[in-house]
């Protein structure tokens, strides 16, 4: 590990992953309009893609190392590549393509950077003692953890993906419960769990309120999407009013 580092005083490094055809660039795009409208002191994007992909101004590019790994459940191994503080040395906030920022989410960048902050797997729902890591939103500074990814390079990558479903089970693994955090539970929900319909009511296995779309607290700030359906897939009221 090194020095402790210092919370960002300027623009906030952003990053996600786009590689294969499984999402379009609209979500590039909207994902950056929304980090642009919640993030208050501004924000550079970095989109890590495959190489010849072109990526326009002012976003960053960040040519991924092809490991030939394709696939829409695949892919997501790609994230791994986020670790290596060559392509970016420092904090960095990463977001999945499909969510959605429904609120200010200065509160994110703000969690000290001496711990790995990420999402607390949504299947606590229905597991109350799981503590494990959802990838879909992470805050760290990639040089305090580069040995997450110097490990991950001495491994080989077949071995890896044999022994984890997928990259959020080797980085819960990875990274030890005194230097991770999770995220505020109220803050960051699952669409389909918490969301659609009123929430999913799990003892009696239905929607709480079918019928009604997505519904919202006022401590919901983001909204992640696992499986099917994508928020281009829906015209839901919220959904319009935020995916843009």
């Amino acid at each position: 590990m090194v020095t402790t580092p210092t919370t960002p005083t300027g623009p906030i490094d952003c990053a996600c992953v786009i590689h294969g055809d499984a999402y379009s660039w609209a979500y590039v795009e909207r994902l950056y309009n929304m980090l642009s409208r919640h993030i208050t002191p501004g924000i550079r994007l970095h989109v890590y893609t495959e190489a010849d992909r072109p990526v326009p101004a002012p976003m960053i590019k960040h040519a991924l190392t092809d490991w030939s790994i394709g696939g829409p459940r695949r892919a997501w191994w790609y994230k791994m590549q986020l670790f290596d503080p060559e392509h970016h040395a420092g904090p960095l906030l990463y977001f999945d393509l499909d969510t959605v920022i429904v609120r200010n989410i200065d509160w994110i960048w703000q969690q000290p950077l001496r711990y790995f902050w990420a999402v607390r797997d949504f299947k606590y729902l229905w597991r109350p003692h799981d503590y494990r890591v959802n990838s879909s939103i992470m805050w760290w500074d990639t040089r305090q953890f580069e040995s997450v990814w110097r490990a991950f390079q001495r491994e080989d990558l077949r071995r890896i993906m044999s022994r984890n479903h997928g990259d959020q089970d080797y980085i819960s693994n990875a990274i030890s419960d005194s230097d991770r955090r999770l995220f505020d539970v109220e803050q960051i929900v699952s669409w389909r769990w918490q969301c659609k319909d009123g929430g999913y009511n799990f003892s009696r296995k239905c929607y709480k309120s079918p019928g009604t779309g997505t519904r919202l607290n006022h401590r919901n700030s983001v909204i992640v999407f696992h499986g099917q359906p994508k928020p281009a897939d829906l015209q839901d009221s919220i959904i319009l009013q935020h995916w843009q």
